[in-house]
């Protein structure tokens, strides 16, 4: 992860005689905080994960502690201390390994894109109305930073590839998108619903989980379905344009978290800066810590992305 620690722990069937499904094992996320991680904002997700519990959108579910019922504990370290949390563990693949499959099938990408747009709406509903404090900070994957991070880190990019993402500033700077920004709603947003933290439950009737409150921000209301269309754009066959193809998605969005007129116009805009914001920022993380992979894994596809949207 970018900046925490997950370990799935399992625990064996008790008996051996035992049969499915008694013999499934037991599976929770054990979740290591960084330890510059703020104990709010630590609680702001767990206050999230429940919001959304409630909403009965499909998210893992807070564990409290037997004792004192406490849902997060601090684990001693010889540099200090780490808050941890236990989560319930949210079975399926996730969306980057599903899509190439669906992608093969008749039909089969416009609807996982409509059970992906009711699982993201359900959640960025359930947040509506949430006030925290520890919500409203300065965060670089804050879409309503794009143009000011973007700008900074375009520098760690490669020579060859910046002129591409500064035309892409330069449509996101013209007036008529411009317009539009001051009209967006403002709430708190799970902000990160890539193909990574999406998780597809296997079969026909299979739903679709959200991982990862850890990049909750107070931001634009259509952030979520903004951020998430950015990442199933990688996904979208060449035979079909961009806009067609991620319509299901936005239609499944609207019905559980219904837009307004300005957002549905600002999305695919957004969508396009999220997409230069993970290129640039993959380039600056990956000079400071070059070993980490996971900061490359949405590289490839995301500059794929960026050269299609010039053509089309």
């Amino acid at each position: 992860s970018e900046r925490d620690q997950n370990f799935l722990l399992k625990r064996a069937s008790a008996s051996p005689e035992e049969t499915a499904p008694e013999a499934e094992e037991e599976r929770v996320v054990l979740k290591v905080h960084n330890r510059s991680e703020d104990p709010e904002f630590v609680a702001l997700q767990n206050i999230c994960l429940e919001r959304a519990a409630s909403a009965s959108a499909n998210c893992q579910r807070v564990l409290r502690t037997l004792v004192g019922e406490e849902d997060k504990v601090a684990l001693g370290h010889k540099d200090g201390e780490c808050l941890c949390r236990a989560l319930t563990f949210l079975p399926g693949r996730v969306l980057a390994e599903v899509a190439p499959e669906r992608a093969r099938e008749e039909g089969g990408l416009a609807a996982l894109w409509t059970k992906v747009g009711h699982a993201v709406g359900e959640v960025s509903a359930s947040l509506l109305g949430l006030e925290h404090a520890a919500a409203s900070r300065e965060f670089y994957w804050d879409l309503a930073r794009c143009e000011e991070v973007i700008t900074k880190r375009m520098v760690h990019v490669e020579r060859e590839r910046q002129p591409l993402l500064s035309r892409c500033l330069e449509r996101y700077r013209q007036a008529t998108f411009q317009q539009l920004l001051p009209r967006l709603r403002q709430s708190v947003a799970h902000n990160d619903p890539n193909d990574y933290n999406l998780v597809v439950v296997d079969g026909e009737d299979g739903g679709v989980g959200v991982l990862d409150f850890g990049d909750a921000v107070h931001t634009y209301t259509c952030a979520d379905a903004a951020i998430c269309m950015a990442y199933l754009l990688f996904h979208c066959p060449e035979r079909v344009r961009l806009l067609d193809s991620i319509l299901p998605f936005v239609q499944g969005f609207h019905a559980k978290c219904p837009l307004e007129e300005a957002e549905c116009d600002a999305l695919f805009g957004l969508a396009v800066m999220r997409a230069c914001t993970s290129v640039c920022m993959a380039a600056y993380q990956s000079s400071l810590e070059p070993e980490n992979e996971y900061l490359l894994v949405s590289v490839k596809p995301a500059w794929a992305l960026l050269e299609r949207v010039e053509v089309e």
